[in-house]
């Protein structure tokens, strides 16, 4: 890929895209997910043509809008999407988020027995890292986060209620 095809890339996501962490579960310690959504479905296509993941349709939609499309990818790939536009970034809080997104990809290990992905401390800082980046994709004036305790397995975000709505 070209450097023109990576920073128009960089440029449409810091636009249209963004990056999260799921919701760490027993089953699943959370997923670093990047999408990029838009009306045009050639754009749409391009990043799927180029960086292969999942395309659907946006649901939900009022009777007066355009239909949009959504490009998802998700862990490594997603890991290896950010990683190579990085450097064409201008914004400095997707700067941040693409940071954290990749730290937290850093931290993800494959195999539970070898690694003990399933201890204490590593949901601690998987809650964390989830918590973190809805505080970085949270509109408005960010406060800093709590370090949270995860002995009592808590189910929602601590400030849940402060959160934007998922559109």
């Amino acid at each position: 890929m070209t450097k023109l095809e990576l920073a128009w890339a960089a440029g449409l996501f810091e636009g249209e895209g963004t990056v999260r962490i799921n919701k760490p579960t027993k089953r699943n310690m959370g997923a670093l997910i990047v999408s990029v959504t838009n009306t045009d479905r050639q754009i749409v296509d391009w990043f799927q043509t180029r960086w292969p993941g999942y395309m659907k349709g946006v649901s939900g939609m009022r009777p007066d809008q355009r239909p949009a499309w959504a490009w998802v990818i998700a862990a490594h790939v997603a890991a290896g999407f950010l990683t190579s536009i990085r450097p064409y970034i201008v914004r400095d809080i997707v700067l941040e988020r693409i940071d954290h997104g990749l730290q937290f990809q850093a931290g993800k290990t494959r195999r539970a027995c070898a690694t003990g992905n399933r201890s204490r401390k590593y949901a601690e800082a998987q809650w964390n890292a989830y918590w973190w980046m809805c505080e970085l994709n949270k509109r408005g004036v960010r406060k800093p986060m709590p370090i949270v305790d995860v002995s009592e397995e808590p189910t929602t975000c601590p400030q849940a209620e402060q959160h934007r709505r998922p559109r």
